[in-house]
């Protein structure tokens, strides 16, 4: 397999330039359709290995047809509202989005509109702006002693509530999907939906749109509500039923309302989402919940960097089709995929076929209580890279492993470690174990000799037996034919016993270097890797 062919993404809808400047860098063509018509990104989309959009441009089956090479769909964003997932799915294609990267500044969209609505902001600009001096008109109320209720408890339901503290407010939760103990860190009660709707002064909005949470808020939910209260909905149109809202405002069943986002955006004029616009008791925002320079940074710079590391073969960070660990657990766990893509792509390379399809996967240190599922597919991406032609993602690793009759049974170890978390892979009669420093994968045992070897770029592997002169003999040869190493790790098993050499290479070695360093007496084994 050729690795070195050059990649092809399509960008359908704007993209900031150091998004795009990552890419380039990647050695990856990036080709700009932002603008064109649907006819013309189909047609663009025939040798893409990749697409970025945002919000506007419909991937559904008939758009991923055409492009019978995609690998990834990466949505500039946190929804894949406008995604066919299950279709990208089917057709082995990672979809990506950036779930983290608008976090703060939807968290302060959110206590935006929450002080707008308390402290009549909007109506006060347009008053002064019309010549009149209302103050009485316009009496709001504090955020300080009112309780606080967040439906959703994710990175932004999360935040909201942290941030809800420093101004004083009671903070309760609805959220079916999150254990108590999430709760407890962020200090809030967990309650049912009614009791929040009831009980809550203003009420927020902050979970996915989907199959459960679409019209979660109907008309018989608005009115449970206190007369007084707010809701606020920065999350996803269409969680609010809108005719609904409309008509819980005209009746005042609740006091006012703010929306960033609509079912339909933006909306037709004669649409209700338009309504909603003009109605006295709301405040709207055109869906600028990402919209800050500092979000829009975040996520290209996120996103070109997953889109990157997937067109490579490596498990995308962001992949919705493809979960990767969230929640607390995440920061720790995030660096072992990588850990475990490196050793599935480092083990066949080095053990030359001494599995025979049956691997055994140890989840040592802290990693023991984290489910391997992830892990597992990540080491199956990286391993079927280098023993098979086909297209291989993390969305389709599992499968095409079991078409190959290639098994992992991934268990937990609980015996001693030197280090705070690491995996131990065994095929056959062979083992090697990963672990990450600082946040970059290394190998650390491998064929039972101790290294520490980051298991990136190009490597000579030498076993061979321990005498004096063996490193500059290698260093030599490796030297006569212009390659530069770039680190060096020996191991032996004793003194005067077998060792093995880890080079990393900044180029391939060509096959006649490699011959020479065969023909090394004591040497008993050379491989070049290429990870």
């Amino acid at each position: 397999m050729d690795r070195s062919l050059s990649k092809r993404v399509v960008v359908a809808e704007s993209f900031a330039e150091q998004g795009l400047a990552i890419l380039r860098e990647a050695g990856i063509t990036v080709d700009s359709m932002v603008g064109r018509s649907r006819d013309d990104l189909k047609a663009s989309l025939g040798t893409a290995d990749g697409l970025i959009v945002r919000s506007e441009t419909r991937v559904d089956r008939d758009l991923l047809a055409a492009g019978p090479k995609l690998t990834v769909v990466a949505r500039a964003g946190v929804g894949v509202d406008s995604i066919d997932v299950p279709a990208a799915t089917d057709a082995g294609v990672v979809v990506l989005n950036t779930p983290a990267a608008n976090t703060l500044s939807a968290v302060e969209l959110t206590f935006g509109l929450m002080i707008s609505l308390a402290r009549h902001i909007p109506r006060a600009v347009q008053s002064l702006r019309e010549g009149r001096w209302d103050r009485l008109k316009l009496v709001g109320t504090e955020l300080a002693g009112k309780t606080l209720g967040i439906v959703g408890l994710g990175r932004i339901g999360g935040n909201v509530a942290t941030r809800a503290r420093a101004f004083g407010m009671h903070v309760q939760t609805h959220d079916p999907y999150i254990a108590s103990a999430r709760a407890d860190a962020f200090d809030t009660k967990l309650v049912d939906l009614e009791t929040l709707l009831r009980t809550s002064d203003i009420v927020t909005l902050h979970v996915p749109l989907n199959g459960e949470t679409r019209g979660l808020i109907d008309l018989d939910k608005l009115r449970l509500m206190q007369k007084h209260a707010f809701i606020i909905n920065c999350a996803r149109g269409g969680v609010i039923v809108e005719e609904a809202l409309l008509a819980a405002l005209d009746e005042g069943a609740i006091a006012g309302a703010a929306i960033d986002v609509v079912a339909v955006e933006p909306p037709p004029p004669d649409g209700i989402g338009a309504k909603l616009h003009q109605h006295p008791k709301l405040i709207a925002t055109p869906h600028l919940g990402g919209s800050t320079t500092e979000a829009l940074a975040r996520i290209a710079n996120e996103l070109a960097e997953d889109v990157a590391r997937v067109l490579l073969g490596a498990p995308g960070m962001g992949a919705v089709n493809a979960p990767v660990p969230d929640g607390p657990e995440a920061d720790r766990v995030l660096p072992f995929l990588d850990v475990a893509y490196r050793m599935g792509r480092f083990f066949p390379q080095f053990a030359s076929g001494d599995a025979h399809g049956s691997y055994a996967m140890q989840l040592q240190g802290d990693l023991t209580a984290i489910p391997p599922d992830a892990f597992v597919r990540a080491f199956l991406s990286g391993l079927l890279q280098t023993t098979t032609d086909r297209r291989v993602s993390i969305v389709n690793a599992e499968s095409i492993a079991a078409e190959l009759g290639i098994r992992v049974e991934a268990r937990p170890d609980a015996s001693p470690t030197p280090y705070a978390g690491a995996l131990r892979i065994t095929g056959g009669s062979m083992t090697v174990t990963g672990t990450s420093v600082n946040g970059s994968p290394r190998i650390v045992e491998a064929g039972g000799f101790e290294i520490d070897a980051p298991p990136i770029g190009e490597m000579i592997v030498t076993q061979h037996h321990d005498v004096p002169g063996m490193i500059g003999h290698v260093g030599t040869i490796i030297g006569d034919a212009s390659v530069n190493i770039s680190t060096m790790q020996v191991s032996r098993n004793a003194i005067g016993g077998d060792a093995i050499m880890v080079l990393g290479i900044d180029r391939p070695a060509d096959d006649a270097t490699l011959a020479s360093l065969r023909g090394i007496p004591g040497v008993h084994s050379v491989r070049s890797l290429s990870l």
